[in-house]
């Protein structure tokens, strides 16, 4: 099974000093492209295999809209400069999860805790009639948000 290239993306990896702590993480595409690590996130969210995520974003190829990036962006920079939003990278940091109480149309929300440092990450999984929406918000260090659309 290839992958089609043109919207998922190898992204630079770098190491960030948060709090005094070493975090891997990767730069995220500020929009319509994925890099490789937010399948993962994507994945977790969702509760389906990384496959059916890339399988998805395939789809993108045929015109058909299954998952749409609208925009990642950090909050301590202008939008769209050059600066761009890193996530720390799932495999290769310690991480651990805190399930939070749900609100609003929220279905499932989850706090991320990476190399010891609590609450680094958000990510939310909002449920409407005709598409679900999954936000990830970096907390720690500087401030920043991916949002994504998922119709299926």
């Amino acid at each position: 099974m290839a992958t089609i290239i043109e919207f998922i993306k190898d992204t630079p990896s770098v190491i960030e000093s948060v709090q005094g702590v070493k975090i891997r993480c990767f730069e995220v595409p500020q929009y319509k492209y994925f890099a490789r690590g937010e399948l993962i996130y994507l994945a977790f969210i969702l509760n389906v295999n990384e496959h059916f995520i890339i399988n998805k974003i395939n789809e993108l190829r045929l015109g058909r809209k299954t998952i749409e990036k609208l925009y990642a962006v950090r909050f301590d920079v202008e939008p769209w400069k050059h600066k761009r939003l890193t996530l720390p990278n799932i495999l290769e940091n310690d991480v651990d999860v805190t399930e939070l109480e749900p609100i609003g149309n929220a279905t499932i929300r989850v706090s991320l805790h990476f190399n010891g440092i609590k609450d680094f990450l958000r990510i939310t999984l909002y449920e409407y009639q005709e598409f679900r929406e999954i936000t990830i918000t970096r907390l720690v260090g500087y401030k920043g948000i991916v949002r994504y659309l998922i119709y299926f």
